[in-house]
């Protein structure tokens, strides 16, 4: 639980977004993904701004360990309080085609959550 919380609390949340992504595709990952424990009653004592954050890091995870065979999920990943209210797509203008692109191609664990990251920027290097 602490690691989420150190994740939806950093001043600065897309760093701490891309240190965790390292992880989770290291060789090491099943330890990370056993860190990610939260606990869902939580959720309700978040307020805006870190749920948010912990929305956009639900899908993330999601994402991830969904292509990790031995990630554990946990079930607060999956929690219907986790989605924004309007559609949140990173580093595309609001009125472009990019924009409609990614949200009609994006995969499950981002439409779920109105959260549309571009696939290629999760990926391991």
């Amino acid at each position: 639980m602490e690691r989420v919380f150190d994740i939806i609390n950093a001043d600065d949340f897309n760093f701490s977004l891309t240190n965790l992504l390292i992880d989770l595709y290291s060789s090491k990952y099943e330890m990370y993904f056993n860190e990610l424990d939260f606990d869902e009653k939580a959720i309700d004592n978040l307020d805006s701004k870190q749920l948010d954050k912990l929305t956009k890091l639900a899908a993330v995870i999601e994402y991830v360990g969904n292509r990790q065979p031995k990630a554990k999920l946990y079930p607060w990943i999956f929690s219907g309080k986790l989605k924004l209210e309007y559609p949140y797509t990173p580093s595309v203008e609001k009125g472009s085609i990019a924009r409609v692109r990614r949200i009609f191609s994006a995969p499950k664990e981002f439409t779920l959550r109105n959260v549309f990251y571009d696939e290629h920027t999760l990926k391991p290097i």
